[in-house]
């Protein structure tokens, strides 16, 4: 059975972005829009304000960044700061590059610790170029797998790298990517 909705998009072609919508109302019953879907935990769920709650919807986050010079957060500064955190958010979830030119991004150094206290220790970010450009992600010196600082996008689409943190440095699957 084609909920109306999807039937709706596909019938009048409202594009990918509709069917998209669409499915993911199918997949996880809530209604996702970008730049910031709904979290996966709903607000009114009691278990929305535990640290496993706010970890999970930060997963769950994206961003879309169409600058020239994007700092990367991964959507996660969408959400609140996690219970005992202070005001960091921790920086996690997807980037999807979209720009026409190249665009130079930044990364901020994680922050060393336990998610629960405000670090972003085993968190992960997952950027994604979707134009074929050579765009890069900039962070402080050595905090690419301890000796690197800039990962260098081939200009092709659908090109990703995978940093998790861990002890204030992120470390790269490499993903296609060069780091210097």
């Amino acid at each position: 059975m084609i909920p109306a909705t999807l039937a709706f998009a596909l019938l009048h072609g409202h594009g990918v972005i509709a069917v998209l919508v669409a499915l993911g109302a199918l997949a996880f019953g809530t209604l996702v829009t970008a730049p910031h879907p709904q979290p996966m935990i709903p607000a009114s769920s009691p278990d929305q304000d535990t640290i496993t709650a706010q970890a999970e919807n930060l997963r769950s986050q994206f961003e879309v960044l169409t600058g020239t010079t994007d700092a990367i957060v991964g959507g996660g500064g969408s959400l609140s700061a996690l219970p005992g955190a202070g005001t960091a958010v921790p920086i996690c979830g997807k980037s999807f590059i979209n720009t026409a030119g190249v665009d130079a991004t930044t990364l901020a150094t994680p922050v060393a610790g336990d998610p629960a206290a405000g670090g972003n220790d085993g968190l992960s970010i997952e950027i994604i170029s979707m134009t074929a450009n050579a765009h890069t992600v900039t962070t402080a010196a050595n905090k690419i797998n301890g000796n690197k600082h800039i990962a260098t996008f081939p200009a092709t689409v659908g090109t990703r790298i995978v940093l998790t943190a861990l002890n204030g440095v992120w470390y790269s699957d490499g993903g296609g990517t060069t780091l210097s």
